[in-house]
């Protein structure tokens, strides 16, 4: 069981999400375990405030 990034939820399985973190010891970024709840609802804001790119758009 692991802990949720964002909720804190212990989930039995978490999705590592790659976030850009820029320290000395993560110049490439980091990873992040999300919970398939709260990867629902940074998919649904990231929609509302970005939309689909062009490339997206296309297909």
């Amino acid at each position: 069981m692991a802990d949720c990034e964002l909720c804190g939820l212990a989930k039995p399985t978490l999705v590592p999400v790659k976030v850009d973190v820029h320290t000395l010891a993560n110049p490439e970024g980091a990873y992040m375990g999300l919970c398939l709840d709260c990867l629902e609802a940074c998919e649904k804001a990231y929609q509302e405030n970005f939309g689909k790119t062009e490339e997206e758009g296309k297909k």
